[in-house]
């Protein structure tokens, strides 16, 4: 049971499901549904290749991920993340719930 912390309570993720090649859903504990395209999700990498870890800035041009990236699996990192692995470019990103649920 993946949970992330809340102001009131832990929430955590009922159910994850494939759209489509290119995106998947997320159905929270509180019955919030988010969708995300993997395209957006490699844009905001945030591992040390793909951002400057001391000033935070994208090190890869946002153009250089295609539309139509796809996730050759996507894993749980502990109860806390989302590992995805992308059938190109970068995969080492980790992608918090606390992260995902904000964005979207």
């Amino acid at each position: 049971m993946e949970k992330i912390d809340s102001a009131d309570s832990f929430i955590f993720i009922r159910a994850i499901q494939q759209k489509d090649l290119h995106r998947f859903t997320i159905e929270w504990s509180d019955g919030m549904i988010s969708e995300y395209r993997l395209c957006d999700l490699q844009r905001m990498c945030c591992c040390a290749e793909c951002r400057d870890e001391k000033t935070g800035r994208m090190r890869i041009a946002p153009s250089s991920v295609a539309d139509d990236l796809q996730a050759l699996r996507i894993v749980s990192v502990g109860t806390y993340a989302l590992q995805i692995f992308f059938s190109q470019g970068c995969s080492k990103g980790i992608y918090s719930f606390k992260l995902l649920r904000s964005k979207w």
